[in-house]
C-alpha cells in the first residue's frame, strides 16, 4: 500500500473514527494507511486521554488531543542514524544555538569534533530542538522625517536597457543618473551611456542647472566614479567629484557600502523612471533622450501625486524648494579629467593622447594630471609643477623644463651654428639658418654636420657646395656631401648659348620628284 503524507487532519481523523466505534482495519482501509501506523497514533491519544466511547469533544478539544497525540509520537520516535550523530553534540549546540550562525557551528564540529552528517541533516536535527531560537527577527526600522527644502537630495545611477542607435547602426547599453530632491520628491533623469565619470559628473552639472541651484548635502552609493575609498566614517572622494562638490558648496554623504536604504527616496523612483519613461520608447540620438527625459521629469513625473508626500513633486519644488537651494556660480563647472602617470627619462609625461614637459627633477615620479577641454595641469602632491595648452596628439615641450645641459644645447648650439655659418659664407649661413627654422633636434645635428664639412673640404668649396645645394632645394647635407664628394662645387655653371639662326627650307609640293611624297 502506497504510504501517504500524514497532517494533522488526517490524524485527527483516525482518532475520531476509533472514538465512534471503527475497528483499527477498516480505518487503514478506508484512510490508505497501515494498520501499525493507525494503532500507534491511537495508543499516544490514550495515553493523554482518549476513552473510546467516552465525552463528546468539540473541534477545538479534538484539535488540542490530536496535537497532544502528534506530539508524543514525535519524542517516542527513535532518531535515525545521523540524527544521533548529531546529538552527541547536543551540550555543545544548545549553548550556541541563537548565539553563533549555524554554519559556523556546523563548519567547527565537522573540523574539530570529526562530525560526518550533511548540512541538511544538522539543520533538521537543530530546527527540531531549538525552533525558537531558528526563528528570524523582524527588524525594526525608523521612518526619517524628510529634510528641510534644499537641504539634501540623492542620486543614483542606473541601467534602463537597450537602445537601436541609428547613427551607429548597432544596439547600445543605455543607463541614466538620476537626481532626486528629498523634500519635494522632484527628480531629474539623465540618460548616459556609460556608468563613467564622465556622465556622472555631467549628470551633476545638468541636475543643478535643471533645478536652477545646489542642495546643501548629496547622497550617493559608493560608485567609483563618486568615491575611490569607501570608509563609513572616512571616504575618499574622487578627485574630480570633491572639485566638483567644492565649486558648487555641496557636502557628499556617502551611504554605507551595500545599503541601498541609506537612500530610499532615489532608490524608489528608479522602477517608476525604467518603467514609466524607458519601457517601450526609443529616440534617434542621445541628445533627444535627454531632451525627452527633461520634459518626462516636468509633465509627467513631476505632475503625479506622490504616494510619501500626498503632493505634486513639481508643485512642492515650486512653493518650497526652488528658492531654498543654494545659487549656482557665473559659469557651469568646467569638467576635468585627473590621471596618475609616471614622468618618462625624457622629461615628458603623457595624458590624453599626447606628451607634456614636466621639469626634470620630476622625472621618474609618478604625478597627478588634470586634464580640462583646454588646459593640462601636472601636479606633485599639491605642487603644480607646469602647465600647458591641451594639444590633441604631438608634443608639447618648454626648454626650461630640461637640465642645464640640455638646455645649453637647445638654446645656445644653434646660435653657435649660426656664427660658425655667417664665418664660412652667405650661402652657408642661408642653408644653416634654414635648417634651424624647424625645432627638431634632427635638423639641429644636420646643420652640425654641414658645418663639419670645413674639416675635410675648404670653407670656399663648402660655401660653393651649399650655393648649389640651396639652388636645386632646400638643402640637406647629403647633397651638401654628394656635391664636394663628386668636386661638383668646381665645376663652372654651363651659361645658356643662343640658339642658331638658320633659315627655313621653304618648297612647295613641286620640289619633290612624283611618287616622293607616297
Amino acid at each position: 500500500m502506497a504510504r501517504r503524507k500524514m497532517d494533522v487532519a488526517d490524524i485527527k481523523e483516525i482518532l475520531v473514527a476509533w472514538d465512534a466505534g471503527e475497528n483499527v482495519s477498516a480505518i487503514a482501509r478506508r484512510l490508505g494507511y497501515t494498520r501499525p501506523t493507525v494503532r500507534k497514533y491511537i495508543h499516544a491519544a490514550e495515553r493523554v486521554g482518549l476513552a473510546r466511547g467516552g465525552e463528546r469533544r468539540g473541534e477545538a478539544a479534538w484539535d488540542a488531543l490530536t496535537e497532544e497525540a502528534m506530539a508524543r509520537v514525535a519524542g517516542q520516535r527513535p532518531p535515525g542514524t545521523q540524527a544521533q550523530e548529531v546529538a552527541r553534540h547536543h551540550a555543545y549546540l544548545a549553548e550556541r544555538v541563537g548565539t553563533v550562525r549555524l554554519s559556523v557551528l556546523y563548519q567547527r564540529l565537522r573540523a574539530e569534533q570529526g562530525l560526518q552528517v550533511s548540512w541538511g541533516t544538522f539543520y533538521r536535527y537543530v530546527a527540531a530542538q531549538w525552533p525558537g531560537r531558528l526563528a528570524r527577527r523582524p527588524r525594526p526600522t525608523i521612518r526619517l522625517v524628510d529634510p528641510p527644502a534644499g537641504q539634501e537630495a540623492q542620486v543614483d545611477f542606473f541601467y534602463a536597457g537597450l537602445w537601436d542607435d541609428p547613427a551607429g547602426g548597432r544596439r547600445r547599453r543605455l543607463y541614466a543618473f538620476l537626481m532626486t530632491l528629498s523634500h519635494s520628491r522632484h527628480q531629474f533623469l539623465y540618460p548616459v551611456l556609460a556608468e563613467d565619470s564622465a556622465a556622472w559628473l555631467d549628470g551633476h552639472v545638468a541636475a543643478f542647472s535643471f533645478f536652477g541651484g545646489a542642495p546643501r548635502r548629496i547622497v550617493l552609493d559608493n560608485l567609483t566614479a563618486g568615491i575611490t575609498t569607501p570608509d563609513r566614517y572616512d571616504p575618499r572622494l574622487n578627485r574630480a567629484y570633491g572639485e566638483l562638490t567644492r565649486y558648487y558648496g555641496v557636502l557628499v554623504d556617502p551611504a554605507r557600502v551595500q545599503k541601498p536604504t541609506d537612500k530610499p527616496r532615489v532608490e524608489r523612483n528608479v522602477s517608476y523612471a525604467r518603467e514609466s519613461f524607458f519601457r517601450g520608447q526609443t529616440y534617434p540620438s542621445l541628445a533627444a533622450w535627454r531632451d525627452a527625459a527633461a520634459r518626462w521629469c516636468l509633465e509627467v513625473a513631476g505632475l503625479r501625486v506622490h504616494g510619501s508626500t500626498g503632493e505634486q513633486p513639481l508643485a512642492a519644488f515650486r512653493a518650497r524648494e526652488q528658492a531654498a537651494l543654494q545659487p549656482l556660480p557665473a559659469r557651469p563647472w568646467e569638467r576635468a579629467e585627473w590621471l596618475l602617470a609616471r614622468v618618462q627619462r625624457d622629461c615628458h609625461v603623457r595624458a590624453g593622447g599626447a606628451w607634456y614637459s614636466v621639469p626634470a627633477t620630476a622625472v621618474r615620479r609618478q604625478v597627478a594630471i588634470r586634464l580640462s577641454a583646454k588646459l593640462v595641469e601636472i601636479y606633485d602632491g599639491t605642487q603644480l609643477l607646469a602647465t600647458h595648452v591641451r594639444i590633441a596628439r604631438g608634443r608639447s615641450t618648454r626648454a626650461e623644463h630640461y637640465p642645464l645641459a640640455g638646455r645649453m644645447f637647445l638654446t645656445q648650439n644653434p646660435a653657435a651654428c649660426r656664427q660658425q655659418a655667417a664665418a664660412i659664407g652667405p650661402a652657408t649661413t642661408a642653408l644653416i639658418n634654414a635648417l634651424l627654422a624647424e625645432s627638431s633636434l634632427t635638423r639641429l645635428r644636420e646643420a652640425q654636420a654641414v658645418l663639419r664639412l670645413t674639416e675635410r673640404y675648404p670653407a670656399a668649396r663648402v660655401e660653393q657646395a651649399c650655393a648649389r645645394a640651396m639652388a636645386v632645394e632646400d638643402g640637406h647635407v647629403r647633397t651638401v656631401r654628394a656635391i664636394l664628394d663628386h668636386g661638383l662645387d668646381e665645376v663652372p655653371d654651363e651659361e645658356p648659348t643662343a640658339a642658331a639662326h638658320t633659315g627655313a627650307f621653304l618648297r612647295g609640293a613641286q620640289a619633290f620628284a612624283p611618287g616622293e611624297l607616297a
